[in-house]
């Protein structure tokens, strides 16, 4: 049997905490050692490692493959409106309104520059999904004041034109004229923009969301948005599809 002498492990308990009491809970680095592997086309194949990821690999693209709907013509981006952007920020508002009724969005304004592929006629995957919006961008609400809105109107029309739904304007001389939200004139009220976060903290240049009266957060990402909506037409037996509708127009 082996004997423990409690006054021994009392002092040396005593001496650990005074150790550690005098480091005051401060470390010091004092040596890192580190090496450099190239990962290239020359790294061999390790069947362990492939058999280890090759269920969730099989499982990913399973999924990702999965068909949720059909295109009737192919959407591209475009300036000063395109099908593609029409067919997102149309979505938005119906997918927010359908999230918080209660909250009445205006406009819904997407950057073309963030839709990064084309949606394809024929089959809509997942996958297709994912690459045309591979950003997790959150939706959020912003309330603008009328005079926000036409700045923002202006800027957009500064640079061509880009991504809106809820209203429409016309560029002449790089400004906005002939501003309509909801066909109707700006009205002396504020106005609620759905949008996605990284524009919102004025991401391209969108620095009037910067001085916005009031954010707040959707709770829907722009790409879960974009797959609900495509399978909810689908569940309607209905095609994706979207129209230049002269929301954006060069005055003449």
């Amino acid at each position: 049997m082996i004997k423990i002498n409690s006054q021994l492990v009392s002092l040396f308990v005593a001496f650990l905490l005074f150790l550690s009491s005098c480091n005051s809970g401060r470390f010091e680095l004092r040596q890192s050692d580190a090496s450099y592997h190239l990962i290239d086309s020359l790294v061999g194949y390790d069947e362990a490692m492939d058999a280890n990821i090759k269920p969730y690999r099989d499982s990913l693209n399973l999924e990702m493959k999965k068909v949720i709907g059909h295109s009737q013509q192919q959407l591209s981006g475009g300036l000063p409106e395109g099908l593609l952007s029409n067919f997102v920020t149309d979505l938005m508002l119906v997918e927010t309104e359908l999230l918080n009724p209660s909250i009445k969005v205006d406009i819904s304004i997407v950057n073309i520059k963030g839709l990064r592929v084309p949606v394809n006629k024929g089959p809509i995957t997942v996958e297709s999904v994912y690459q045309l919006m591979p950003f997790e961008n959150e939706i959020v609400y912003l309330t603008l004041t009328p005079q926000q809105v036409k700045e923002l109107f202006h800027f957009m029309a500064s640079v061509g034109g880009d991504g809106m739904s809820g209203a429409s304007f016309a560029i002449k001389n790089k400004k906005a004229v002939d501003i309509k939200v909801g066909g109707q004139a700006l009205e002396a009220r504020n106005y609620i923009i759905a949008t996605s976060d990284y524009l919102a903290d004025g991401g391209d240049h969108f620095n009037i969301f910067l001085s916005a009266i009031k954010r707040e957060e959707a709770g829907l990402k722009v790409r879960d948005a974009i797959l609900q909506h495509i399978e909810r037409l689908t569940a309607e037996n209905k095609l994706v599809n979207s129209q230049l509708d002269k929301r954006i127009y060069y005055a003449e």
